[in-house]
């Protein structure tokens, strides 16, 4: 995506959190008559922890073409990062070669140097595309997570497009090899790279990777990755490759989390694209299901956990249009209603995927996505965590984006997501709403790290109550998604409205995130009134 112009930026300081002006604001001299929702904050729960994990990014480099989606990630705080994407299946960390597959003309290149920007004297050294994303991820204080490959072959040149007559097995290509040690100099060994990496960063107990994902959306390799993968992979086969891979990473980092199988929508979920050997699994309920028993019978005989997150990919669709990076204004109501389908029974979205999934709880996969997920995990492999290791709501120019994305947050915080990473620059309005959770206050607190119950909220609003552990501190995110004004009355469960120390967010007329005059007006019983203008988010501080 192209930079926009017109979104105003100001200087941030970013630490754990980012520094604030304040701004001007909505202002009211008098309560409306009746509020449209009473929300109701459980501010007595003890509540939930919200993983920090859950602000993370894909280090893409230059491939927005506005900026090192590094220079993004230190201005919204982002605490974790990714390196995956179709790129990373191919790649050879012996020459930093890949394949682009059909997104570029199925071409051998230097494609990864280049966007990280690697010093043309270093693109021979081993890893040197992983080194430069772990440098850019140490410069803005997040941990990495880095793709492994598994679909069987790597970029073996520079050489520019392969042939179909040139697809693998041939010599544009190198076989991977995950045994314990190299066999030679004609395969790419992978426990070699995770060695290489532990010795010059350390385990991740000690500041090193994080975790390891098991490849990227492998029910599309026939498509993304033809001249490596001529056909679709069985569900046996990826299940196969997948917990030998998990053994090894293991076994060169015990602390290290995997992340698996990095699945790529709705259908490969259900039935990994209607996979040859879909039958014998069957009786699991989905792929995902299937995935989740076998990890957890070996590693049950493994006398230790294998996999550690479920990791998906989730990019919403609408028959209305294309909402990947969109910034048409004709679909901001269909991006502003995509977040309800990760946890709001009875909303039921209007695309393919509700086809696929239906709309109803029921055995296996349906929407509302995170109960079901968490109602597979359950059953399957108690404990493993929810990841999200790419999604995307939208362009970075439109507001509707960031609303929907600041909802997302919000979303995957109270519902207790692990990880999760957005596909694409933290540029624009993407950024404003990271910084709704990330940046701090006049007190140097931003959102809470521990959830806390909220009832009372209506379809065009949504509300996230936090609790800082330290501090004990109050904050709230409202978001108005409607173009009229929102009215809320807020209630606490103690019967007593906390102070107030300041309010923040971004719209229309404050395209930046910034701190706000506005001020919530009392009201009775001990609840305060919020006015939120049309399309806005704001983050209230409490004492």
């Amino acid at each position: 995506m192209s930079r926009r112009g017109g979104i105003s930026r100001r200087s941030l300081v970013i630490g754990l959190c980012g520094g604030g002006a304040a701004a001007g604001g909505l202002t009211l001299s008098a309560a409306p008559a009746k509020a449209d929702s009473v929300i109701r904050i459980d501010d007595k729960s003890a509540g939930m922890p919200i993983n920090p994990f859950i602000y993370g990014s894909n280090e893409i480099g230059t491939m927005d073409g506005n900026g090192p989606s590094v220079d993004f990630d230190r201005k919204a705080g982002a605490t974790i990062r990714r390196l995956g994407g179709n790129l990373m299946t191919p790649y050879n960390w012996l020459n930093n070669a890949t394949n682009a597959g059909k997104d570029y003309r199925h071409a051998n290149g230097a494609f990864l140097l280049g966007v990280l920007d690697v010093p043309k004297e270093a693109w021979r050294e081993p890893a040197a595309v992983v080194e430069a994303f772990l440098a850019n991820s140490r410069g803005v204080g997040a941990r990495s997570l880095l793709t492994l490959p598994l679909a069987g072959y790597v970029a073996a040149d520079f050489d520019g497009d392969v042939t179909p007559a040139q697809a693998a097995p041939s010599a544009r290509f190198l076989p991977i090899d995950w045994s314990a040690r190299a066999e030679g100099e004609d395969k790419v060994n992978i426990p070699a790279l995770l060695e290489r990496l532990v010795a010059r960063h350390g385990g991740a107990a000690s500041g090193g990777i994080r975790g390891y994902y098991l490849d990227n959306e492998p029910g599309l390799w026939p498509e993304t990755h033809p001249r490596i993968v001529s056909k679709p992979v069985t569900i046996k086969s990826l299940i196969d490759r997948s917990l030998r891979a998990a053994k090894a990473i293991k076994a060169a980092d015990p602390d290290a989390i995997v992340l698996g199988p990095a699945s790529w929508g709705a259908t490969e979920f259900v039935d990994f694209v209607k996979a040859s050997d879909w039958d014998a699994y069957r009786g699991h309920g989905s792929f995902l299901g299937a995935y989740l028993d076998a990890f957890r019978q070996e590693s049950e005989r493994a006398g230790r956990r294998l996999l550690d997150a479920l990791d998906l990919h989730w990019y919403p669709f609408n028959r209305r249009g294309n909402l990947f990076r969109t910034e048409g204004a004709t679909l901001a109501s269909a991006i502003l209603d995509a977040p309800r389908s990760f946890d709001e029974s009875g909303f039921c979205e209007n695309s393919w995927v509700a086809d696929a999934l239906g709309c109803r709880p029921r055995d296996g996969l349906f929407l509302p996505l995170l109960p079901s997920l968490k109602q597979i995990i359950d059953e399957k492999y108690p404990g493993t965590a929810l990841s999200f290791g790419e999604f995307n709501f939208g362009g970075a120019g439109l507001l509707a984006t960031g609303l929907a994305i600041a909802d997302v947050l919000g979303r995957f915080g109270r519902f207790g997501v692990g990880f999760a990473n957005h596909w694409g620059s933290l540029d624009g309005y993407i950024g404003e709403a990271y910084r709704l959770f990330r940046q701090p206050d006049g007190s140097g607190e931003c959102f809470g790290d521990t959830a806390l119950p909220v009832a009372g909220v209506g379809a065009d609003v949504s509300v996230f109550a936090a609790r800082s552990q330290s501090s004990g501190r109050l904050s709230l995110v409202a978001l108005n998604r409607s173009e009229k004004l929102a009215q809320l009355e807020l209630a606490f469960a103690s019967g007593r409205a906390p102070a107030l120390r300041g309010v923040a967010g971004f719209d229309q007329a404050n395209r930046s995130f910034a701190e706000l005059a506005e001020r919530p007006l009392p009201a009775d019983g001990g609840a305060i009134r919020l006015v939120l203008p049309p399309r806005a988010a704001r983050r209230y501080s409490f004492a």
